[in-house]
């Protein structure tokens, strides 16, 4: 495995990733998340995706320039965000719990999306919902 580098730029950007959709996002949109210059944003995203942190998830045409690209966060990229402490836990034990729901096909508004749903909420809004101990279901804790 490479290392990378635990600038405060770079676990800024992890952070960033790790917190988006579907942990993917672009560098324009991390410059505004972040505040970052986008030097700064691009050479990160750069060494990040050289290391096998982050992959190219697709290209969009630009309406002027250059075309956005989208990165993600990879497996290893999780782990990081994980071992750095920039990934909640919430949103991990949410990830896993979608997976289960589709490796089990179950349909969208079935009882475990919703879960995962309230895990990825900061203020779930459900008041009989125990988000912790679901997470340590979840993932062990």
């Amino acid at each position: 495995m490479h290392t990378i580098n635990r600038s405060i730029t770079t676990v800024t950007i992890l952070r960033a990733i790790a917190h988006s959709p579907n942990f993917e996002s672009f560098g324009a949109e991390i410059e505004r998340q972040t505040e970052l210059n986008g030097a700064s944003v691009y050479g990160a995203i750069r060494r990040l995706t050289e290391r096998g942190y982050l992959r190219v998830t697709r290209k969009e045409p630009a309406k002027h320039g250059t075309p956005r690209r989208y990165v993600q966060l990879t497996e290893l990229g999780r782990e990081l965000a994980t071992s750095w402490g920039v990934m909640r836990r919430e949103t991990l034990a949410a990830e896993r719990l979608r997976i289960i729901a589709d490796v089990l096909r179950l349909p969208d508004g079935e009882r475990l999306r919703h879960a995962a749903d309230l895990l990825d909420e900061h203020a779930p809004s459900d008041a009989d919902f125990d988000p912790a101990a679901l997470v340590n279901a979840t993932l062990g804790g």
